[in-house]
């Protein structure tokens, strides 16, 4: 069982569960709007009080390509923040399907997710986490970047252990994450850099059997020169793409 309402918001439905906590579709009982409620179920010590100060951070970013955060309380004691409910698909789930997509789609998204990572940088925003899964594609084509503030509560739990980490989520980390470096905005635009060559390649920069040998390829090998994996790649592209992959800060 769980909750029927988090503050004044009415529970719907449970959409997903996991390590960090649950998501329900709720319902804002004053303004007749669907929304999604997250909450926060880690116990470790303080990490429910920094929960409220990221979800007031994620707050402050008004971005249409930012997903907006609309109010944030607790319910018997578990912290939850309630934001837009978005519609759409993951993409994550369109990558894998990257002979539906023209290219002026994919950069079409590309340059949504671009725009909406520029406006948090711009507000000393870091996201920490910009893979497939927390790009949402909304059923008219527009872009909202999902879990700001929660990815570095995420980021702190995992600390990039082989512990409950898949290729998938550890294929788009920066070197410095994976070598415990203080992170800037240059890790975001890093991780962008692997999400947007698989979106336009069809294929990952960095590739490796196991968790610790993809590691090593990111830290320490170059992606295969686009040019090679596509000869008529637009120049301007491939140099974008070459520039947010550099290892070298």
């Amino acid at each position: 069982m769980y909750p029927t309402v988090f503050g004044k918001y009415e529970v719907v439905d449970l959409i997903g569960e996991g390590g960090f906590g649950r998501v329900f579709k709720g319902l804002d009982p004053d303004l007749k709007r669907p929304v999604a409620i997250k909450t926060c179920s880690l116990s470790e010590p303080g990490m429910r009080e920094r929960f409220f100060r990221e979800a007031e951070i994620a707050a402050k970013l008004h971005h249409p390509n930012i997903t907006t955060v609309y109010d944030f309380g607790r319910q018997d004691g578990e912290p939850y923040l309630v934001q837009e409910y978005l519609t759409g698909e993951d993409l994550d789930h369109i990558i894998q399907r990257p002979d539906q997509l023209s290219l002026a789609t994919r950069i079409g998204y590309l340059v949504q997710v671009g725009e909406g990572l520029g406006h948090a940088h711009a507000k000393g925003v870091i996201h920490r986490d910009v893979k497939p899964a927390n790009i949402r594609i909304l059923d008219d084509g527009q872009v909202r970047i999902m879990d700001f503030g929660i990815a570095r509560l995420v980021e702190e739990t995992q600390r990039f252990t082989q512990v409950g980490m898949t290729i998938g989520t550890a294929g788009y980390l920066s070197p410095e994450q994976l070598q415990g470096l203080e992170v800037d905005h240059r890790s975001d635009i890093f991780s962008f850099g692997i999400l947007a060559y698989e979106l336009i390649l069809h294929r990952r920069p960095f590739e490796g059997e196991s968790i610790s040998a993809l590691f090593y390829a990111i830290a320490h090998q170059e992606p295969t020169p686009i040019q090679e994996v596509w000869p008529d790649c637009p120049p301007a592209l491939g140099a974008c793409l070459s520039r947010c992959l550099e290892k070298d800060r």
